[in-house]
């Protein structure tokens, strides 16, 4: 039966088993040494990708999390509830499903007037002093959620301290006026 007899999938079955024996009866051990050689690069280069990709996925999760929690901020329910803080915590950690919640680190500062970037502090390293100041009606209201991350891939690791860095999800916006504000 010829080549041109035969259907597609047919020819390629032929290719492949003439490819696999002819690299089975290879005995001089290139072909190893040649995949000894690049996998361990190709591997660093794909976990790379991967943890990129990983760290912008949990960028962005927090970064949406900081906005809905923020959102209740701005229009007074979190100033109106029993205990705000806690109602800040609860409505974060339920919309961020990667990170787990006791690692974010949450800053919330209110001012009278838009800040002078220089002049504020960093954003704490844990929760242990927690800045939560969450303004009246009017008021400029900085929220700053953190977290850590540790790099598993070694050469990005090289790039960044040997403590990982520190990602910073923020919200700047007034207060709008709320019914416990204009009473």
């Amino acid at each position: 039966m010829s080549m041109s007899n035969r259907n597609p999938h047919q020819i390629l079955n032929m290719l492949v088993a003439r490819f696999f024996d002819y690299t089975a009866r290879k005995t001089s051990g290139a072909v190893a040494v040649e995949f000894a050689f690049v996998i361990f690069p190709f591997l660093i280069v794909l976990f790379a990708i991967l943890e990129t990709g990983y760290i912008f996925l949990t960028q962005m999760v927090v970064e949406g999390a900081t906005a809905t929690a923020s959102r209740e901020i701005r229009t007074g329910s979190v100033q109106q509830s029993t205990d705000p803080l806690l109602q800040f915590q609860a409505i974060l950690c339920d919309n961020t499903s990667i990170v787990q919640c006791d690692e974010l680190v949450i800053d919330v500062r209110s001012f009278p007037s838009f800040p002078d970037i220089s002049s504020l502090p960093a954003v704490p390293s844990d929760n242990s002093s927690i800045s939560f100041d969450t303004g009246d009606a009017g008021e400029i209201v900085l929220v700053r959620v953190g977290f850590g991350w540790d790099y598993i891939t070694p050469f990005l690791q090289n790039f960044t301290s040997p403590g990982g860095e520190t990602y910073v999800a923020s919200a700047v916006f007034r207060v709008e006026p709320f019914q416990g504000a204009i009473d």
